[in-house]
């Protein structure tokens, strides 16, 4: 199991469809309810797989945000869950996972969860699976606020548009103690469980970092990996309620992104970012 965290609008959505574009990696859309979930059924043993536990269980589920777009026979799911009779939650929440890539007709080795949601919440997946892995996708703080305020002005009918802030020192400082949190994070696991990837870096250099990627997961690269975009204009990998802000899932990485705060920024929002996260942006070398 992997997750990939990050701060908002660094690239997370783009890289997990890279990853989902592997044979043997179920990189899900975007939904929390591994962790929504999680106190509510921590308790679960193999006895409330036999119980109207279950039930209640396949209705919250159900009822998760965003769910929807995974377009799950629960009827079907039930039956699996009966079947393998999950002894606790991990294991459960395991085969929702596991049902979800089966009915795309993938028996995949790696589990892949993206939510930028995670990113307060790493305590308590380190309770649910205490040896997954983890993938920060770190993004230019720069870059990250100009896509921050094109959001605030997008147009859009889907219910879950990102509610981001517009005010360059909030969103300085957010980037900032979001990454911070997530460095002294990595601190308390295995080197073997943390990776830290610059989007710049895996833009610039895909295939490089993909097969550094694919390593960390024990797996081979797959060529089909860079190919994510046809994947997902064919399969439609990014539901559509979502897709009106991550059009660039239908492109290949565009370098033209990297750098852009230098154009779209005015000069005192770029000093005034620089002087609050200057630290953590030169700890990754931005300039």
């Amino acid at each position: 199991k992997v997750f990939i965290i990050g701060n908002p609008r660094s690239g997370t959505s783009l890289f997990r469809l890279m990853l989902n574009s592997h044979s043997l990696i179920n990189a899900t859309p975007e939904c929390g309810f591994l962790h929504w979930w999680y106190k509510k059924y921590a308790d679960w043993d193999s006895s409330c797989v036999n119980s109207n536990r279950l039930d209640e269980y396949i209705s919250d589920l159900e009822s998760s945000k965003r769910i929807e777009d995974w377009k799950m026979d629960y009827a079907q799911l039930k039956q699996k869950i009966r079947q393998e009779n999950p002894d606790n939650y991990a294991k459960l929440g395991e085969l929702v996972y596991t049902f979800y890539g089966e009915q795309k007709g993938k028996k995949a080795k790696v589990i892949a969860d993206k939510n930028n949601y995670y990113i307060k919440h790493y305590n308590d997946l380190k309770e649910i699976w205490p040896t997954a892995k983890y993938i920060l996708l770190i993004r230019d703080g720069r870059d990250v606020a100009c896509s921050y305020l094109k959001i605030e002005k997008l147009v859009t009918d889907s219910p879950y548009k990102p509610k981001l802030t517009t005010d360059i020192n909030t969103i300085a400082n957010e980037w900032t103690t979001n990454n911070l949190n997530l460095l002294n994070f990595s601190k308390t696991l295995p080197d073997n469980q943390f990776m830290v990837i610059r989007f710049e870096d895996f833009v610039e250099e895909s295939e490089l970092y993909l097969t550094k990627v694919c390593d960390f997961l024990g797996l081979n690269f797959e060529s089909s990996m860079l190919d994510y975009f046809i994947k997902n204009a064919k399969e439609q990998d990014e539901p559509l309620s979502s897709l009106d802000w991550k059009k660039k899932t239908l492109e290949k990485p565009d370098k033209e992104n990297i750098g852009k705060y230098k154009v779209e920024l005015e000069k005192n929002s770029i000093t005034e970012f620089n002087t609050i996260a200057k630290d953590l942006l030169l700890k990754f070398k931005y300039d």
